[in-house]
């Protein structure tokens, strides 16, 4: 060593870790989307999307099913509403105003105009 000449001191940690002293990585980082959101978080979405999924699909299997038990249902409806309106049909003509005067005849009664005498009832 040259007589005048100090050695240099070695740097500190604390004169490592401040300014442009910190480690440069040799690739690029990432960016984007995929980038920004962790492996759990990520997982989670992927499972909630799928879960969200089969739920719709459900809903249209569920869908189906009910509409098909409705026109069952309808069906039912009207093959009741044809027997109603036959049944009624059947008791209409069995109970009309001409079938019951040609029976009041066939048993001895006379057609008049005239109705009854009034009926009082006493309290």
């Amino acid at each position: 060593m040259p007589r005048g000449h100090r050695p240099a001191t070695l740097p500190g940690w604390g004169d490592l870790s401040r300014g442009k002293n910190e480690r440069v990585s040799s690739r690029p980082r990432p960016s984007g989307f995929m980038a920004q959101v962790s492996t759990l978080r990520f997982a989670l979405m992927l499972f909630a999307i799928a879960a969200a999924f089969t739920v719709y699909v459900g809903h249209v299997y569920a869908t189906q099913d009910l509409l098909a038990a409705v026109q069952e249902a309808r069906k039912e409806n009207q093959r009741l509403h044809m027997r109603y309106n036959q049944r009624k049909a059947a008791f209409d003509r069995a109970t009309s105003p001409t079938v019951i005067y040609r029976r009041a005849r066939a048993l001895g009664l006379e057609e008049d105009v005239a109705y009854g005498p009034t009926i009082h009832l006493n309290d």
